[in-house]
């Protein structure tokens, strides 16, 4: 097994490298574990006088996902991730992504936000709570 034996950021690392390459991984996001989001963009101004390159910088996020070195059980760990947002309340500094997911390195999920939003709202849940 590829990823077996490897440390969680070294697992982060080389899953960002092998299955996000294409995009902006961020290694922790308000106690979040994996990020994946837009590769910032540069663009070329041209001013009266000479060039200037600058980069937009995007907060769009495509996936916020748990990480875990053993196999664990994807329920355990995507309960984990809700947790971790629904204490931090990250959603309300972040657009929320449309996917959430889990991996260890056996395996990857992935569940809509739009499935488990509603878990956010809840007004009297216990957020701090161990799953």
């Amino acid at each position: 097994m590829k990823y077996k034996d490897l440390r969680e950021e070294e697992l982060k690392k080389q899953i960002a490298q092998d299955f996000f390459g294409m995009f902006d991984v961020v290694p922790s996001l308000e106690n979040i574990d994996f990020a994946v989001k837009q590769k910032p963009n540069p663009i070329l101004i041209k001013p009266k006088k000479g060039n200037i390159q600058e980069t937009i910088e995007t907060n769009e996020y495509f996936l916020w996902a748990e990480a875990k070195t053993t196999p664990r059980n994807i329920i355990e760990m995507m309960t984990q991730l809700i947790l971790t947002i629904g204490k931090a309340r990250t959603f309300e500094t972040f657009l929320p992504p449309p996917y959430l997911g889990c991996f260890d390195y056996m395996k990857i999920a992935f569940v809509p936000y739009y499935e488990v939003q509603d878990i956010f709202y809840l007004n009297d849940f216990n957020w701090n709570v161990t799953p």
